[in-house]
C-alpha cells in the first residue's frame, strides 16, 4: 500500500494548503523535496507546468514536468524520472485522453508500482484525481455519455480504489446521481478545495475551505445510501 492525495478540484490557490499537506507528508530528512508533475491531461500546457512550478517552488521543492504529449521519450527516460518524484502530482483536463497516452508509453503501469511500492505520493486535481480510482464522472470529450446529461464515465482508470469517483460534486450533483444508479459499487463525491487521502491503507478525508463537503454512496440491497464524511482541516 502507498499514499495518494486525490484533490476534487480549485485553483492553485485554494488548494495550497492541500499542496502543502502533501509536502508534510514526506518521509525523511528537510532536504530539496523534488515534485514531478505530469500534465497529460492538459495536453502539457506550457501555462500549467509554469504555475505548478511556481505554486511548489514556494515550498522549496525542485519541479520537473514529463511532457509525454510534447516530448519524445524512452521507457528507460520515463522510469527515470518517476523515480526521482518525491511526490508525483497529476494535473487537470482531459481524463480520458490522458488514460490512452499512459498506456501508450506504459505510465499506468509504473504509478501502480510507484503505490505498490510506496516509493513517492501520488497525488492530483480532478483527471488527476479520477485517474486513482475505479472510474470516475467527467466531462472528457471520449466520455460514455447519457441522454440529456453533461457529463458522462471515464472508465478504466487505474482501480487502485474501487469507487466511483466525482470531483467538482457541487457542478455535477444530478448528473452523478443518474449515472451511479449504473454502478453496483460505492461511490465517493467531493466539493471543490477538498481531497481523499490514503497514508498506506489508512484512509481519510481533509479540507481547505471550511464549508466544502464530501460524500460517500455506498452500495447494499440493491441502491446507493448517501452519506457525508468527516472532513479534517488541512
Amino acid at each position: 500500500m502507498g499514499r495518494i492525495i486525490a484533490i476534487s478540484s480549485g485553483d492553485l490557490n485554494s488548494t495550497k494548503p492541500i499542496n502543502e499537506y502533501a509536502i508534510k507528508m514526506l518521509k525523511g530528512s528537510s532536504t530539496t523535496k523534488r515534485v514531478l508533475f505530469i500534465g497529460t491531461a492538459s495536453n502539457d500546457a506550457k501555462e500549467y507546468i509554469e504555475n505548478i512550478t511556481r505554486a511548489f517552488a514556494e515550498f522549496g521543492c525542485e519541479v520537473r514536468a514529463l511532457e509525454l504529449t510534447a516530448k519524445n521519450y524512452v521507457l528507460e527516460e520515463i522510469k527515470e524520472m518517476i523515480v526521482w518524484g518525491d511526490i508525483i502530482y497529476v494535473g487537470g483536463g482531459d481524463t480520458i485522453f490522458m488514460m490512452n497516452v499512459w498506456r501508450k508509453h506504459g505510465l499506468d503501469n509504473l504509478l501502480k508500482e510507484v503505490y505498490e511500492n510506496d516509493s513517492a505520493i501520488l497525488m492530483g486535481i480532478s483527471a488527476g484525481a479520477i485517474c486513482w480510482f475505479n472510474c470516475g464522472c467527467t466531462d472528457s470529450e471520449l466520455a460514455e455519455l447519457r441522454d440529456g446529461l453533461t457529463y458522462g464515465w471515464a472508465n478504466d482508470m487505474l482501480n487502485i480504489h474501487p469507487y466511483v469517483f466525482c470531483p467538482h460534486y457541487e457542478d455535477r450533483t444530478e448528473d452523478f446521481e443518474v449515472l451511479l444508479q449504473e454502478k453496483e459499487m460505492d461511490g465517493l463525491a467531493m466539493e471543490s478545495d477538498t481531497a481523499f487521502v490514503e497514508d498506506n491503507g489508512n484512509i481519510y478525508y481533509i479540507k481547505c475551505n471550511m464549508s466544502a463537503k464530501a460524500y460517500v454512496f455506498r452500495w447494499g440491497n440493491g441502491r446507493h445510501e448517501r452519506g457525508e464524511v468527516q472532513l479534517e482541516g488541512c
